[in-house]
């Protein structure tokens, strides 16, 4: 079923889309279908929702291919992913990119054909990697909502990403209404907009929610539904959430673009059950080997990367996903990527486990821990720590430095720990680390 037959299953004055700018109904989508030629792989690289929600619903089962490319890539790395995935056809609204305008792909001629939806990977630096899904794989965890009424979802991050893409899937297929924040907005602003909308669903990684957390009206929000996924949720942020919301229903999902989503933790701990391996929730086997989380795929999806790059499968079909994991009793507890890892005077350090230490000191908002080179000891490790408004910051940093001495190792103890206004993030909700 094609993204426009799951939208056209709701009545035709259902909004499926609000921005600061306009909104879309289901019946401003009808009839439209594509200009593009059927054989094509088109590129789409736009920021406007409404318009990218408008494309989307016109290429699926009109084209032979769609990649999602995020507004935040160079033209030098959008113009790589385009060859590497045969597209023929830039869609954009972006003025330093080539490309045909969103308005032009919008004709009258529709289709049903299987359409390759291909997603790029989220990491910080080089060339994204591109994974080939299709529309059911990536729909496969879109329900009704249990709560009965419509939901609103509120949008924080950039819909071409895997994590704002499945956020915008859940919404637009399973029949509610997408609020979509005005991503480059003060957060305060972006929480007014969806206060506004109604948002009583709201996804976002730990980082954003770190953000969101720190904003007095928060509370304006009508929440029911608190989900987290893209980082590791600590038990932190995980209870400053349930404060904040305690009516609400708080899940922490893990998913990656590679394999999809993984399973849903809905206790309000970190980390989830070992129990889950013999389970296999919702059709997704999960394996811890040599500390490391493999996951694989229901249905014996095939998971590759286009290009040739290999994807590490072993030979019963699982992924390995490269994030490292503590068994603490029955509980797996997530350390960090192992691509992360820090050598500080010979012991390993995972730079997050540092920071989920430090977020946890009272008066810590944000905190990133990066590593620095050092000829004695190999790395160094360097925290900048956003403090929350009205906390002393001389009083914080011993604070910070007290806890990491208790708690951590002493080569995972920062040497420095500067504060900061605020972090960058990338386009996916996540801490930017190179």
């Amino acid at each position: 079923m094609t993204l426009a037959a799951r939208i056209g299953a709701w009545p035709a004055d259902h909004v499926l889309v609000t921005t600061p700018d306009g909104a879309l109904s289901v019946g401003d989508l009808a009839g439209q279908g594509a200009s593009v030629p059927a054989e094509a792989t088109v590129l789409v690289c736009i920021d406007d929702v409404l318009t990218l929600v408008r494309v989307l619903a016109a290429l699926d089962g009109a084209v032979a291919g769609l990649l999602l490319v995020s507004t935040s890539q160079t033209p030098e790395v959008v113009a790589e992913l385009a060859q590497v995935a045969g597209a023929t056809v830039v869609v954009t609204d972006r003025a330093d990119l080539e490309g045909v305008p969103p308005s032009d792909v919008i004709g009258d001629r529709t289709g049903d054909q299987a359409t390759d939806w291909m997603m790029t990977t989220s990491g910080t630096t080089g060339v994204p990697k591109i994974v080939p899904h299709t529309l059911a794989s990536l729909a496969r965890t879109v329900r009704r909502d249990p709560f009965g009424a419509t939901p609103v979802w509120g949008l924080v991050y950039e819909m071409t990403r895997f994590a704002g893409l499945q956020v915008a899937l859940q919404s637009l297929a399973g029949g509610g209404t997408l609020a979509a924040a005005p991503r480059h907005a003060p957060m305060p602003d972006q929480v007014a907009f969806m206060a506004g909308a109604g948002v009583t669903h709201l996804s976002a990684t730990p980082t954003l929610w770190r953000r969101l957390l720190m904003v007095p009206d928060l509370e304006t929000l009508p929440l029911k539904q608190v989900t987290m996924g893209g980082e590791i949720a600590d038990q932190a942020v995980l209870d400053a959430a349930h404060k904040r919301f305690p009516k609400a229903r708080l899940t922490h999902i893990y998913a990656s673009t590679e394999a999809g989503v993984g399973f849903a933790v809905n206790d309000r701990q970190a980390g989830f059950p070992l129990r889950y391996c013999d389970e296999a929730p919702g059709g997704v086997g999960i394996r811890i080997t040599d500390g490391t989380l493999w996951l694989r795929p229901p249905g014996g999806r095939q998971v590759r990367y286009l290009g040739g790059q290999a994807v590490e499968v072993d030979g019963d079909g699982y992924v390995a996903t490269g994030d490292m994991l503590e068994v603490t009793g029955d509980r797996a507890l997530f350390l960090g990527r192992d691509s992360g890892v820090v050598n500080v005077g010979g012991v390993k350090v995972y730079p997050e486990r540092v920071e989920r230490v430090i977020a946890a000191v009272p008066g810590v908002g944000l905190a990133q821990v990066l590593s620095k080179k050092n000829p004695i000891t190999g790395a160094l490790l360097m925290a900048n720590v956003v403090a929350e408004e009205g906390t002393d910051r001389d009083t914080l940093k011993t604070a910070v430095l007290e806890t990491c001495r208790a708690q951590l190792e002493r080569e995972a103890v920062p040497a420095r720990v500067t504060f900061v206004d605020a972090l960058e993030m990338n386009a996916a909700g996540k801490i930017k680390r190179g």
